[in-house]
């Protein structure tokens, strides 16, 4: 496995991280075990996790899937989401949605829509530590890594009590790094303010141009650790689906130069996209299966090439 040097947590962590979502919602918590197991056999170490993931199990499950490996992993989880609250009916019907689902794919639409997705809170100084709190009982651990905001409006990213609470954190030792996960302008306030932000989380894209955005706006000595996320979204696929013949052949040709071995056009080359636009930082995917999980990781263990990512990212705006 590749890995990156975080000089917030002054360690190597995986250059791939797991991203835990679906982990209790669409994933059943036996499946969710095998899989963490098999990434941490596959040396993935940053595991992404949130309050409202889930339907609100993943932190629970995740801890106890990491239980005796705390060591040797970076847990990032949030704040910003709040937990959704399931009625008993919800919880016990929610196996009987994933084997539906399992069976018919095409119901999987409908299920999505029946759930009931969490909603966002503003984020208030008061309330910071009490989520961090529950997060820890959940995850059975005694801090975190990394703490997000997740999804805070510019104003909050640039509210300077909401960074006191942190360092509070931090000094206490019940945290160890700061992130702000959500939309660039609310990153850019926050570091603009010259506020601690060790990690930048945000969704990564051929097409968007964030990565490149950050580091023309945000000064070099200040600049967060990215975090990129949403590269397999369908927008993207989707992207790559619609050029024309002759550039889905260009697109073909960069990626077979780069890695002769791929096996799925799209999904590979978005992945080697996502590590060569963020080659120093982490790329979170969601990987359950053995398959994805042994294919993601060994396109993982290559070093990452720049210029793929600034190629492909020409070819898509210029189509």
């Amino acid at each position: 496995m590749r890995q990156v040097y975080s000089k917030a947590l002054e360690r190597n962590v995986s250059a791939i991280g797991f991203g835990c979502a679906s982990l209790g919602s669409r994933i059943s918590p036996s499946d969710g075990r095998r899989a963490v197991e098999m990434a941490l056999e596959h040396g993935v170490r940053w595991f992404d996790v949130a309050p409202s993931y889930g339907d609100g199990q993943a932190e629970e499950l995740l801890g106890s899937c990491l239980q005796g490996q705390r060591d040797r992993v970076v847990i990032c989880t949030k704040v910003g989401i709040a937990r959704p609250s399931l009625s008993l009916s919800q919880r016990l019907l929610r196996p009987l949605a994933r084997t539906i689902v399992s069976g018919i794919p095409a119901a999987r639409s409908v299920v999505r829509h029946a759930r009931k997705f969490p909603h966002r809170t503003a984020i208030h100084p008061d309330l910071i530590e009490a989520s961090l709190l529950q997060s820890l009982r959940s995850l059975r651990t005694d801090h975190v890594d990394v703490l997000a905001l997740h999804e805070p409006t510019p104003e909050e990213a640039a509210d300077k009590r909401i960074f006191d609470v942190l360092e509070r954190l931090l000094d206490r030792g019940l945290i160890r790094a700061i992130s702000v996960a959500g939309q660039p302008d609310s990153i850019i306030a926050s570091v603009s303010r010259h506020l601690r932000v060790d990690y930048a989380q945000f969704q990564d894209a051929p097409h968007n141009g964030i990565a490149a955005r950050m580091r023309s706006e945000l000064p070099s000595d200040r600049r967060p650790q990215f975090v990129t996320h949403g590269v397999f979204g369908t927008e993207n696929s989707n992207e790559i689906s619609m050029l024309s013949s002759r550039a889905s052949e260009t697109l073909k040709f960069w990626l077979q130069e780069y890695d002769p071995n791929a096996t799925e056009i799209v999904a590979d080359l978005l992945l080697h996209f996502a590590f060569s636009n963020n080659p120093d930082g982490v790329v979170i995917t969601s990987m359950f299966s053995a398959r994805h999980i042994e294919h993601n990781c060994s396109l993982a263990a290559k070093s990452p090439t720049p210029e793929l990512a600034a190629k492909v990212h020409s070819l898509l705006r210029n189509k």
